[in-house]
């Protein structure tokens, strides 16, 4: 697989056709495609903007032999177990030829209808409307073309024992078996019969999936024989009738997963076997949510991150300024980006510029150390540096929770005198008094603050709160 050409230790999922790039999930900037792309997702390079091929599912999905446990759970869904057992009861009920064999129609379109799901990205079951909802052809086809392939495999098979006697026979059959699940999938790939039936095809994909397909056989062999020996040990302990419906069941059961294995290799090797697909159409119930389009500060953050790895930080902070001045607003992750930036050229005034407007967004999104670290250095910078009433007083409560309590007691002290009209003011006066009181037992101090508290803010909403605490620091 490869790498990330931004972050080594991550999977490649896109590659850069104009860069030569690949880049991982994260990097990629990814657009709305608007209606001549039919509302695809597009993922665009970082770097120069083109739109990023993708580099396969092998590099989305596990390998099946990594999640042979959900293979199993796979035909679970209520609608798949009721319909399962359904067809499993009107072969049993109804003792006529007609009905088993439509019921047989019907489960094979089943499981033909989970494969090619399976083979384009779909790994939840098919919904029971699916079968009902469709037309007759595409119902009986897929079935009729599986029919005609085991006809003529059973006949050439009759033809070669004829001719070779049981030895040549065997080996026919062990040949076929071993080659069926390459046929089935080439049918879903091709959709062609005569291509299933030609040795060109399906002799060349155990040759091109390797050691997968061997894997993928020896599974799907055991499954073929798994019903009777789960059953085997059950059949003299259970009724006649309730053994040959559990065993029916279970080989509806396991005909599901059978065939919901092979189409997930024909999902995880389709660029192998040519069968086309894309990114957006994988849903796998086990992944996140789909991707949705990034923020446009999200898409400048990568662009300069870009940037940045290249060691051109002069551009990168070129870069930000020009789009924030043409009204790009910052988020969080991008402000802080800015002023490292700005940190690292040692731009102070720059620094001392940006950083009111990066703190809000940190105090806004709980960043405390990020705060209290932007914080102190611009004050060792500026010791005038202050920001906006509510971003400083929430950077006073968390040096008092750091206990820096001379340090929250000045900066509650500077937003009382920086803006006393502020409505963050009449809290700042009870925050100092509590600290005096609390942490540096000066209850004198408290008391002459809380005085001037009640005095200046009579009317304020928590005015019965501030009595009740001058109250109990005596100061009533």
């Amino acid at each position: 697989m490869k790498s990330c050409s931004m972050h080594p230790t991550r999977t490649a999922h896109w590659h850069c056709p104009e860069c030569g790039r690949d880049y991982c999930r994260q990097c990629v900037i990814r657009q709305e495609g608007g209606p001549l792309t039919g509302g695809r997702l597009l993922r665009s390079c970082p770097k120069c903007l083109a739109e990023t091929s993708w580099i396969g599912a092998e590099t989305v999905i596990k390998p099946f032999w990594e999640r042979l446990p959900r293979f199993f759970v796979y035909p679970l869904a209520p609608g798949t177990v009721i319909y399962m057992a359904v067809l499993a009861l009107g072969g049993l009920v109804f003792r006529n030829w007609i009905v088993q064999f439509i019921c047989w129609v019907l489960l094979l379109n089943y499981a033909y209808v989970a494969l090619k799901n399976t083979a384009s990205g779909n790994l939840n079951p098919p919904g029971v409307d699916e079968m009902i909802s469709g037309d007759f052809l595409g119902v009986v086809l897929p079935v009729v073309k599986q029919a005609v392939l085991v006809f003529v495999l059973i006949v050439l098979g009759v033809f070669v024992a004829g001719h070779t006697g049981i030895f040549g026979g065997l080996s026919y059959l062990i040949l076929v078996m071993f080659m069926l699940p390459s046929m089935i999938i080439v049918l879903v790939n091709t959709e062609s019969l005569l291509t299933a039936l030609n040795p060109a095809a399906f002799l060349a994909l155990p040759f091109k999936i390797g050691k997968a397909y061997f894997i993928m056989f020896v599974f799907l062999a055991i499954l073929f024989f798994a019903p009777g020996a789960l059953l085997q040990w059950l059949l003299p302990y259970l009724p006649a009738w309730l053994g040959a419906y559990l065993m029916a069941f279970a080989e509806n059961y396991y005909t599901v997963i059978s065939y919901h294995l092979m189409g997930y290799v024909l999902l995880q090797y389709h660029e192998t076997l040519g069968y086309e697909m894309g990114a957006d159409d994988i849903r796998d119930p086990s992944r996140r949510e789909p991707e949705i389009a990034d923020e446009p500060a999200v898409r400048e953050a990568k662009m300069v991150e870009v940037l940045c790895r290249e060691g051109d930080h002069e551009s990168a902070v070129e870069h930000i300024r020009q789009w924030h001045s043409q009204g790009g607003e910052f988020t969080a992750d991008l402000a802080r980006q800015y002023f490292q930036l700005l940190k690292n050229k040692n731009d102070t005034s720059g620094m001392l510029e940006h950083a009111p407007e990066y703190l809000d967004l940190a105090v806004a999104e709980g960043r405390k150390d990020e705060a209290l670290e932007v914080y102190d250095t611009c004050r060792k910078i500026d010791r005038n540096f202050t920001v906006n009433p509510p971003a400083l007083f929430k950077i006073g409560e968390w040096m008092a929770e750091a206990g820096r309590f001379k340090d929250a007691l000045k900066t509650f002290s500077r937003l009382i005198k920086k803006f006393p009209e502020a409505d963050e003011v009449p809290l700042s006066y009870f925050r100092l008094a509590q600290l005096y009181y609390d942490r540096l037992m000066d209850a004198d101090r408290a008391r002459k603050i809380m005085r001037t508290l009640v005095k200046k803010f009579p009317d304020h909403e928590m005015n019965s709160r501030f009595q009740n605490y001058l109250e109990y620091l005596g100061g009533v």
